[in-house]
């Protein structure tokens, strides 16, 4: 017995819509479901290696296994050497799991952190893209564009990073974290009155690191 997966999806830059088909024998994702779960326990103990081991095989055995996708980027991410696999396999998965905004942030936040920032941004930009098609009510949404912004910002591209704190203060008001690192983007483009206004909303709402930045830069 087999299921039959239907997997559509739009692609960004092309309006042919394009279908895959997978056809998944019932014990195969019944074991998906089992090591799937296994390696949720082992992540929660801190076990990243074993988890990302096992989850590796499902996505191979099981490539229409969803679940799989998210948590080997949350095991392997954690194993320097399995990085560059989890690049590969996030990329696989945004090919299978078309428009799949949460996995292209992922992505995203995986290459933030090796410092490849074009290709954070290039991430980003696809999580917020198929964020405008799936919705943008999802919780993580507004960190789509506080990421891109720091990608921006690490890359001296502070008014395009502003433009994206903006973006992520309409989805998340009140964010003591947006609103610091917008203020930093304000005093590098010469606008220190706002960026002390960030300071101080900041520093209200909870962010005592701006506490520095007021007393060096808004006195």
């Amino acid at each position: 017995m087999k299921y039959l997966f239907l997997i559509t999806g739009l692609f960004l830059f092309d309006i042919s819509l394009a279908q895959e088909i997978y056809e998944v024998d019932v014990e195969v994702r019944e074991n998906s479901f089992v090591v799937n779960n296994t390696a949720v326990d082992m992540i929660s103990k801190g076990n990243y290696t074993t988890a990302a081991k096992i989850l590796e095989k499902v996505i191979e055995d099981d490539p229409s296994y969803h679940a799989a996708y998210l948590n080997f980027y949350r095991a392997g991410s954690q194993v320097e050497e399995k990085k560059e696999k989890v690049v590969q396999v996030l990329r696989k998965g945004l090919e299978i799991f078309q428009e799949d905004d949460e996995m292209a942030y992922y992505l995203g936040n995986l290459l933030q952190r090796e410092n490849r920032y074009n290709e954070a941004i290039e991430a980003y930009s696809e999580a917020i893209a198929y964020s405008k098609i799936n919705g943008e009510d999802f919780p993580l949404v507004w960190a789509y564009y506080f990421n891109r912004g720091n990608c921006y910002l690490k890359t001296n591209q502070f008014k395009k990073a502003i433009q994206d704190y903006n973006y992520a203060l309409t989805l998340s008001p009140d964010n003591a974290d947006v609103l610091t690192n917008r203020g930093f983007c304000y005093y590098k483009t010469n606008d220190s009155d706002a960026a002390c206004t960030d300071w101080h909303a900041a520093l209200n709402l909870g962010n005592s690191q701006t506490s520095r930045y007021i007393q060096s830069f808004c006195q």
